[in-house]
């Protein structure tokens, strides 16, 4: 099937266009770009030389028309835009920006930029795969999940659903490679102030805290207010979420494993690790390794949560959720291990 980027040039588009490069069902017809137009993607990206991509091109309805879907590739605030022209487009549509995750008073606040219109919002499914497997199949326009968001309901649902966990006390520590920023530089991403350094940035106002509250609440009804702490590594890609909750029951730390495991019994990128999580084991791939760990000195229990920020956080559950929605083979061009060295 034919389909389009737009925002073709950025981190998470050079990803995609690799995933559908290795796709046996898609092919990409159209590259936009309104600051690259005209250029060929190997003269801005020299790895791409050996491939036949399209030379980048402003965006058209028209032309727009020709494929079957779309992923908007875009910065908050940027997809709103191209959203609100796409009211006829007859395709699927996966927007990767937070335009669409979070409900228009909250978007305002936390990103503080106009919020898409609200008719617009209503058609979108959140596009958390294994958590909305069934409303995916179904939708036209897809809310792709954050990176943060992915790796920390992953490791929070399974327990808030079956009431085994404190929802008033979630403290989660979370890490993220610099390529989470964006492409942009700025001063906290700059090579000498990154390498080699550990930074926190927007300390308790990230913007996927109120994705992550709200999705907790729709999936299971639970007021909840956490404390989310974030950091930038000096690392390229990958995030490592540590989530530190109160147990309401006394288990096992094996039967606390077992609840991953049986939540997830059926996703082909979910990995319940015996082993302690790394992020080297899930670069470059579309994996989610979960862990816990029961603390039987406090009481407390450690959930960890590892993913590719580009990858499952970004592109891969982009195109995982694609495939849902066109009846692909869900792992259709996203089969390939991390990379690991």
């Amino acid at each position: 099937m034919k389909c389009a980027i737009i925002g073709a040039t950025g981190y998470t588009s050079l990803e995609l266009t690799r995933l559908i490069n290795g796709h046996p069902e898609l092919e990409i017809i159209q590259l936009i770009s309104e600051s690259k137009a005209g250029a060929s993607a190997g003269e801005l990206y020299p790895h791409m030389n050996n491939y036949e991509y399209p030379v980048l091109d402003s965006f058209s309805l028209d032309r727009i028309s020709e494929s079957t879907l779309l992923f908007l590739a875009t910065p908050s605030g940027v997809s709103t835009g191209y959203l609100e022209q796409l009211n006829d487009f007859q395709g699927r549509v996966v927007d990767l920006s937070g335009d669409l995750r979070i409900e228009k008073q909250s978007y305002e606040k936390w990103y503080g930029k106009k919020a898409v219109a609200q008719e617009i919002q209503r058609r979108a499914v959140y596009g958390l795969t294994e958590v909305a497997r069934s409303e995916i199949r179904n939708a036209r326009l897809i809310s792709n999940p954050g990176c943060y968001a992915t790796a920390v309901l992953l490791g929070l649902l399974p327990f808030l659903k079956k009431g085994l966990i404190a929802p008033d006390q979630l403290i989660i520590s979370a890490a993220s490679g610099i390529t989470g920023a964006g492409k942009s530089l700025t001063e906290k991403t700059h090579h000498a102030r990154a390498n080699e350094n550990v930074q926190l940035y927007k300390i308790h106002t990230h913007q996927h805290i109120p994705e992550i509250e709200q999705v907790i609440n729709e999936e299971t009804g639970l007021d909840v207010s956490l404390t989310f702490l974030t950091h930038l590594l000096p690392i390229n890609r990958g995030i490592m979420a540590t989530m530190v909750v109160v147990p309401t029951v006394s288990m096992a730390e094996s039967k606390w494993r077992e609840v991953l495991e049986e939540a997830y019994a059926e996703d082909p990128f979910i990995r319940v690790r015996l082993s302690d999580p790394e992020i080297k084991s899930v670069v470059g791939s579309n994996y989610c390794d979960l862990s816990v760990y029961l603390d039987e000195r406090t009481g407390r229990l450690t959930i960890v949560s590892v993913i590719d920020n580009m990858l499952k956080g970004a592109a891969g559950q982009a195109v995982q959720n694609a495939n849902l929605m066109l009846g692909f083979d869900e792992t259709a061009g996203l089969t390939h291990q991390p990379t690991y060295i």
